[in-house]
């Protein structure tokens, strides 16, 4: 029990801190392409992080899961490629002087991916298109809230929020995975004939 809660409060504050050292990162970044890689590596690791966290409360091994944490980690970083494809251009420059946001960074994006792909794996009771859905959303989130200090959320067709006040988006980073975590645990819990309930393992 206290490994586990170790193991949540070690992770809880890795994120945190990476997002602080991130952020410091990009405000104090020689040049431009430094800020950006520092900030793309910033996005993934808390990605990578978040979902790490989510498989240590759902009580999983990491090492079974190093494809799912992976997979979030990757995706959190590559939501950026949206810069250079508005952009039209594969110049740093062109990419981080866009007169408006790119389409992955609209929140309604992930949320709508999130519903269909949960509605399929409903349908066709598909694990692996519910942990893809909740992966996307996680990577997708942890990417948002950490833009969010600059414009705030995007929430097309209605609009976007004010800026995320900083000490609100550390800890919207730290508590997303336990937020997270129960959103799925409401979605996959479901009991049997005897009622007994069972966890669909993640």
């Amino acid at each position: 029990m206290w490994r586990e809660l170790w193991s949540r409060a070690l992770l809880t504050c890795a994120i945190g801190t990476c997002s602080i050292l991130g952020d410091f990162g990009l405000k104090y970044g020689k040049s431009n392409s430094a800020r950006a890689m520092f900030d793309n590596a910033t996005h993934a690791t808390v990605g990578g992080l978040t979902w790490t966290l989510i498989v240590v409360l759902s009580r999983k091994s990491i090492a079974r899961n190093l494809n799912s944490i992976f997979s979030c980690f990757l995706l959190a970083s590559f939501i950026d490629l949206d810069h250079f494809v508005a952009a039209r251009s594969w110049h740093l420059h062109d990419a981080t002087h866009l007169q408006k946001r790119p389409f992955l960074h609209c929140t309604t994006i992930p949320i709508m991916l999130w519903i269909l792909l949960i509605s399929l794996s409903n349908t066709f009771h598909s694990p692996v298109l519910e942990q893809t859905s909740w992966v996307i959303l996680a990577a997708f989130l942890s990417h948002h809230i950490r833009d969010g200090t600059r414009r705030g959320l995007w929430f097309y067709p209605f609009g976007s929020t004010r800026p995320i006040p900083y000490y609100l988006y550390v800890s919207l980073c730290m508590t997303l995975p336990y937020i997270l975590y129960w959103l799925m645990s409401l979605h996959t819990f479901a009991s049997k004939n005897n009622d007994e309930i069972i966890l669909i393992d993640i």
